[in-house]
């Protein structure tokens, strides 16, 4: 999947992303979000508990890291996309 821009999501979260900025960042791909929307405007929804769209986001990403899609820093709570091809087996 590629957004307007051409990015595709491996693209977009190819470095560390705090947990909030990768879930907004997700957000705008899957067109959650308009490509123009600011995060400071959205911000409290991955900040408090609460907001279903926040938390289904922020699950996906554990999702994908569990199925070894992208890499996840527990201590940091960041991710990014896995570079090794994913072991399907």
């Amino acid at each position: 999947m590629r957004t307007d821009d051409g990015m595709e999501l491996k693209d977009i979260l190819a470095d560390w992303r705090d947990y909030d900025d990768a879930a907004f960042r997700l957000g705008i791909f899957l067109g959650v979000f308009p490509p123009d929307q600011r995060f400071n405007l959205v911000k409290k929804m991955f900040w408090v508990d609460g907001y279903p769209l926040g938390d289904m986001l922020v699950d996906l990403l554990d999702r994908m890291a569990q199925a070894g899609v992208l890499l996840k820093d527990e201590d940091d709570a960041r991710y990014k996309w896995n570079p090794a091809p994913i072991d399907l087996s």
